[in-house]
């Protein structure tokens, strides 16, 4: 709001007004009485009338200058010294003899014993500046130097008007009081600009202290804007301008064109020698309140200064400073379905306000000094959380609306994101760095976006994380890590994994990671799948171009492979299943089992019987509950000298023992050993003899030495280098045995 030059001096030019009233009353009754004039002869009188005269005229000079007229229709003159006149007029001039103003009642009473005069019915004081006071009835004391009145006043002054019940004025101490009720009211110029209206319980006016104060509830106002306090002090230059406002009390100053109320238990306003507002100063408590059609804004502290400028129609905000725990808090009025209303509040030592040429919105903020923006949702859900950025130093930009667009963080920032509400399932988060800029809504200011850049360190619960930049998406509910000199990496109690990218979920505890994936589970245990690598309390390590990593499940593809020791597993994908404690890999896939064991054969004791085991396919399955591994698809199996390949392979380990029980083949096997080809529909090995069972439609066995055999089924121990062919149908068995030379 703007209280400008012409609404606070038309206002006080009524206050000078009063005091020329009182000066013109001063200066008649300070007059000697009008003595007897000479062809007054005394008739039929009352015993206390002494004479009566008619047309009554006394004229006072300073040299040639005529400086008072006082005229009157009649002067009683009674035999105590006491006069009265009917039909009073007097008239004042200046020191060039040009009229000043003039005084008309219907009666005025003078009592030289007790030094007062009493103006009666219909006082009218008019000046030459086009000032008009009525009022019932003026006393003057003229030892006391005081005119009072407790009837109704009433002023006009070409634009500005007003009304007061009961005056006084203290010639002495130069003071007016105007004593209930005071009233006035500022046409305008023009039709379309607004009124101005001022009311206090009571005004007074200290002509040596060049001061003017409104008290008992003090109020101005101008269409939807207003000043009001229970006390308000205006103080004057020598030239009668307002250069300072002082607001006592519930001091008020509201704007309702600009949108915003500024409040405080003192306000202090001072002003240029135009009559501009420049600055407002507020302590006790200080509030500047600013609203638009979808945002509540807050400012206060300890202390709070505005700054004014003049605009094309009245005085318009600039700046605000708040200092002393100083706070700009911002809520959103209306909400749309669907949508997660939040409320902001920058908190910090010292706060600036910078606002749009106009001064409806603000343009900018800068806080300085433990600086904290906090995020909440004015409606927490159990999945809700509130976002606290603290910096030393904190500068907000706005939208053209008034919106906050964004909040940059320097000098060592700490972000925390904690559960809305108590009973949340969500673990707090927190993440440090040397900058942040928080991102908001256009539309509906909510919060968009966190970048955080410069020494990032991630942390939640027990998972913490370090990259050189960190950007939290609110509504995919990730943190992305990035770095160029650095990769990022992400760590927690069972796994550290390092990407080109890492994109950390913080609705739970997954990510995933891109480009030179790099995983290490600290213990195979923690994949799910303890016994397939034969050393459960070992590292187990996997690369891949891009992995999905959840609490119970990780998807690794491209180039993906999984390894402890010298034996991996690789292919296109490979997917971990904790809960299932379960391996998949598929597309390309390729194996190397180095701790597979089998049992030693008493006859065959020197053979390795740990030998590794190489493997192909297209998918390969491992489940550690089952104790079972697939493969499917192309499958080549290695072991030492023998190779096996078919359509699918099964193997079963031991419950508890990283050891071959058996093994079976299915789909065009072919067993492959030095000197020696058997192929058929399905092989099986057992473990616990180093046999080898194979069937089909048929059998068939090929020995370099021996010639070829095929039969129904096809049985033989390695070891023992004896193969046996049998038949299959009762009348059809053939068996066939070769004997190995000497």
């Amino acid at each position: 709001m703007a209280l400008g030059a012409q609404r606070w001096l038309r206002f006080l030019a009524l206050t000078g007004v009063l005091v020329t009233t009182a000066y013109l009353v001063s200066y008649f009754v300070t007059q000697r009485a009008p003595s007897k004039p000479p062809n007054v002869a005394r008739r039929d009188l009352a015993p206390d009338i002494e004479v009566v005269s008619n047309d009554f005229q006394y004229l006072h000079k300073e040299g040639d200058i005529t400086r008072l007229v006082l005229q009157a229709k009649r002067d009683t003159a009674f035999v105590n010294g006491r006069h009265k006149l009917e039909g009073v007029e007097l008239q004042t001039f200046d020191a060039q003899g040009q009229p000043t103003g003039k005084l008309t009642a219907e009666t005025c009473d003078y009592d030289p014993t007790a030094r007062t005069s009493d103006f009666r019915g219909n006082v009218v004081l008019t000046t030459t500046q086009g000032l008009t006071v009525k009022t019932e009835s003026i006393r003057y004391d003229r030892e006391a130097e005081a005119a009072t009145t407790s009837d109704p006043v009433q002023f006009v002054r070409g634009r500005v008007s007003g009304e007061a019940r009961g005056a006084q004025f203290d010639g002495k101490a130069d003071r007016l009081v105007l004593e209930k009720d005071v009233r006035t009211t500022v046409t305008p110029e023009k039709p379309t600009q607004p009124t101005t209206v001022i009311t206090a319980g009571r005004a007074e006016y200290l002509a040596r202290e060049k001061r003017l104060v409104l008290g008992q509830g003090a109020r101005v106002t101008q269409r939807g804007d207003a000043l009001a306090a229970q006390t308000l002090i205006a103080q004057l230059d020598d030239a009668q301008r307002l250069r300072r406002v002082e607001a006592q009390t519930a001091a008020t100053l509201q704007s309702a064109e600009k949108g915003f109320v500024l409040t405080a238990s003192v306000l202090t306003f001072d002003f240029d020698p135009l009559g501009g507002l420049t600055q407002a100063v507020g302590t006790g408590q200080p509030v500047l309140r600013q609203q638009t059609e979808t945002e509540h804004r807050e400012v206060t502290g300890e202390r709070l200064e505005a700054s004014f400028t003049r605009g094309a129609n009245a005085s318009e905000i600039t700046r605000a400073q708040a200092t002393g725990n100083a706070h700009l808090h911002i809520e959103p009025v209306s909400t749309t379905a669907g949508r997660t209303p939040e409320r902001k509040n920058l908190q910090s030592d010292t706060l600036r306000v910078t606002f749009a040429p106009g001064g409806q919105v603000m343009q900018s903020a800068e806080a300085d000094g433990a600086a904290v923006l906090t995020v909440a949702p004015l409606a927490p859900t159990p999945r809700s959380e509130s976002k606290i950025l603290r910096a030393p130093r904190l500068t907000a930009d706005f939208y053209p609306d008034g919106k906050v667009q964004t909040c940059t963080a320097t000098g060592g920032v700490e972000m925390r994101a904690e559960p809305a509400l108590d009973n949340s399932l969500r673990i707090p988060r927190r993440t440090t760095s040397d900058r942040a800029e928080a991102t908001f809504d256009a539309a509906q200011g909510e919060l968009v976006r966190i970048v955080q850049t410069g020494q990032v360190a991630f942390e939640e619960g027990p998972r913490q994380a370090r990259a050189e930049q960190a950007t939290f998406l609110r509504a995919q509910e990730v943190v992305e890590l990035r770095g160029r000199e650095k990769r990022p990496v992400v760590w927690d109690e069972t796994l550290r994994a390092e990407a080109r990218e890492l994109d950390l979920s913080t609705a739970a505890r997954s990510h995933v990671a891109r480009g030179d994936v790099r995983t290490t589970y600290y213990e195979a245990r923690q994949t799910g799948n303890t016994g397939m690598f034969g050393q459960p309390m070992a590292p187990v390590f996997i690369t891949a171009q891009e992995a999905q990593v959840e609490p119970q499940r990780a998807v690794f593809t491209g180039e993906a492979r999984c390894w402890q020791g010298d034996s991996f597993v690789r292919g296109d994908r490979l997917e971990l299943f904790k809960a299932d404690r379960r391996l998949t890999a598929t597309g390309h896939v390729s194996t190397a089992f180095y701790r597979l064991a089998r049992p030693a054969s008493p006859k065959a004791a020197s053979t390795p019987e740990d030998a590794p085991v190489f493997g192909t396919a297209q998918t390969f399955t491992y489940s550690d509950v089952e104790r079972r591994a697939r493969y499917t698809g192309d499958v080549r199996l290695t072991q030492s000298d023998t190779t096996l390949t078919a359509g699918e392979v099964e193997i079963e380990l031991a419950a508890r023992e990283n050891r071959l029980e058996r093994l079976t083949a299915t789909n065009q096997v072919v067993i492959v050993q030095p000197g020696r080809r058997v192929t058929g529909d399905l092989a099986r090995y057992t473990a616990a003899d180093d046999r080898y069972v194979v069937v089909g439609n048929l059998a068939r066995v090929e020995d370099v030495e021996r010639g070829v055999s095929i039969a129904p089924e096809i049985s033989f121990i390695k070891s023992e280098g004896i193969v046996r062919a049998s038949g299959g149908a009762k009348g059809q068995r053939i068996r066939t045995t070769y004997q190995p030379k000497p």
